[in-house]
């Protein structure tokens, strides 16, 4: 029997992650250097992990509330009012997600109706199979390596139609490590408000910031609240990308809906893991300090080793950890030279492609592992590339 047939038509917005694709790759070829994955080498922290051990001996093995503990949302609504400027009751405007990833899915579930169009960031990270999933349309918006991937209000203006539902916006940025300057977020704000365009703010990268970049939530700006879902994880912060926990800041109207279908999705966020987020949130933040500082000089390294290498030419991130060089020098599809540089010389890295029609002839390098990986990386790069 063919099972496939009997498939919601739905399934069919939803594709493979090219970066698990790639994954799946490189784990089956022995003694390769993956600078695939956005995930911390770092542990997480020891009073986090010891605030879960904590948590087990208090008995925190039980079904949560579906919104999140208390005591969290209200550490929540107390961190981002300091570091983000945002207002937030903790009893309706603060909802406790599996991460960021499933706060992004819950409200692109409750917003978006067939036909409606939600304007991405290309290159950016892969949103298209949430916005087909519910038979949304997502419209385009290049950001250009000349301009240091920096969004321009004026291209997002002229991509507003009728139809046009919400913009996400992902700044820092993955995969390119731009930053959005709050001039220009004041401009795409004024847009929304003019158009009542709701926007889906990713902000997961908030505090992995080089050379004294200012992080912006678009939430606070004036007359944004209403109009603004902002959404964090403590994944990358915290390298707790396992645990996961994230938040989502929104009107009352919008968290109820997401309290709602939390209950029939998976009933609430791990209770031991949200003891390890409060710890994470209310503790020293001397962790998040020392892990962006070895950031930055692997950023450096990486850097530095990219530009150093005949035909490939790298903007120098100002966030995240991520590289994202023009390696369209080579003649090659994106696919084409990543699939080239694993299977031959070992080292996995990501397609521009998989981040969208404006990520071809580039390709993204993790630097979140260690400076000793990044240089063999680089003379893995550098052979391979003479081999072209």
């Amino acid at each position: 029997m063919n099972i496939e047939k009997l498939f919601a038509k739905r399934n069919a917005g939803v594709e493979w992650s090219g970066i698990r694709i790639m994954f799946a790759m490189a784990d089956k070829i022995e003694g390769v250097t993956n600078l695939g994955i956005g995930q911390p080498d770092f542990d997480t922290p020891v009073h986090i992990r010891d605030a879960a051990k904590k948590g087990l001996d208090q008995g925190y093995t039980r079904y949560p509330p579906a919104a999140g503990f208390q005591d969290l949302r209200e550490a929540v609504a107390r961190k981002v009012e300091a570091e983000n400027k945002l207002q937030a009751d903790p009893d309706s405007e603060i909802f406790i997600s599996v991460g960021a990833m499933q706060g992004i899915f819950n409200v692109m579930l409750h917003l978006v109706n067939p036909g409606d169009e939600v304007i991405v960031v290309d290159p950016g990270y892969d949103y298209y199979s949430q916005i087909r999933l519910f038979g949304g349309v997502p419209v385009r918006v290049a950001v250009k390596e000349e301009n240091r991937f920096k969004l321009d209000p004026k291209d997002v203006k002229k991509a507003v139609t009728l139809k046009t539902k919400a913009i996400i916006l992902n700044t820092p940025s993955n995969p390119t490590g731009a930053v959005f300057d709050r001039e220009s977020l004041e401009q795409i704000a004024a847009i929304c408000k003019e158009h009542e365009i709701m926007v889906i703010s990713d902000e997961p990268y908030e505090h992995i910031l080089f050379d004294g970049n200012e992080h912006v939530s678009i939430g606070s700006l004036d007359g944004m609240k209403d109009l603004t879902v902002s959404i964090y994880t403590l994944s990358k912060s915290y390298a707790m990308t396992g645990w996961r926990v994230g938040y989502v800041v929104a009107d009352k109207a919008i968290i109820d809906e997401m309290e709602k279908l939390m209950e029939h999705m998976v009933s609430g966020v791990t209770a031991v893991a949200q003891r390890a987020a409060l710890a994470a949130i209310t503790e020293s933040q001397d962790c998040v300090k020392q892990m962006v500082e070895r950031y930055a000089k692997r950023r450096e390294l990486m850097y530095n080793g990219l530009n150093s290498i005949k035909g490939i030419s790298c903007v120098k991130p100002e966030s995240t950890f991520y590289a994202f060089p023009n390696i369209s020098s080579f003649g090659m599809s994106s696919w084409d030279f990543a699939k080239y540089m694993v299977k031959e010389h070992k080292l996995a890295l990501l397609p521009g492609s998989i981040f969208g029609e404006n990520g071809e002839g580039f390709a993204r390098l993790s630097f979140a592992t260690s400076s000793r990986n990044i240089e063999t990386a680089l003379k893995k790069l550098q052979k391979g590339i003479a081999g072209i």
